[in-house]
């Protein structure tokens, strides 16, 4: 078996040696970007059937009730719903304060 160069590295089929390797030029690389790890993402999307355990109901009741109307911040992606957590929690806040619950 033949060894292979050790300044050619190979790349898919073909063989591209070092020198030709490109690399970011330091003047270019932007100081402030942040890593996806240090980027403040939304927090994920609630399915219909964790929104029905988090309600304590079927997921047959959450359907009726988004084709209704009364539950907001439905968002439908594809054939299947997700729900906003911030929007529920909003939501259910407002109406446990309107139902007499705890502040």
């Amino acid at each position: 078996m033949e060894k292979p160069h050790p300044y050619i590295v190979s790349v898919g089929r073909r063989h591209v040696p070092k020198d030709r390797h490109r690399a970011i030029p330091e003047n270019v690389v932007n100081k402030g970007v942040r890593s996806r790890s240090e980027v403040d993402l939304p927090p994920p999307l609630l399915t219909v059937q964790e929104l029905a355990v988090l309600l304590s109901t079927s997921s047959s009741g959450i359907y009726s009730r988004v084709a209704r109307g009364q539950i907001p911040g439905a968002l439908r992606i594809g054939r299947s719903l997700r729900f906003d957590p911030r929007v529920i929690a909003e939501w259910l806040s407002a109406n446990k304060a309107s139902a007499g619950g705890l502040p």
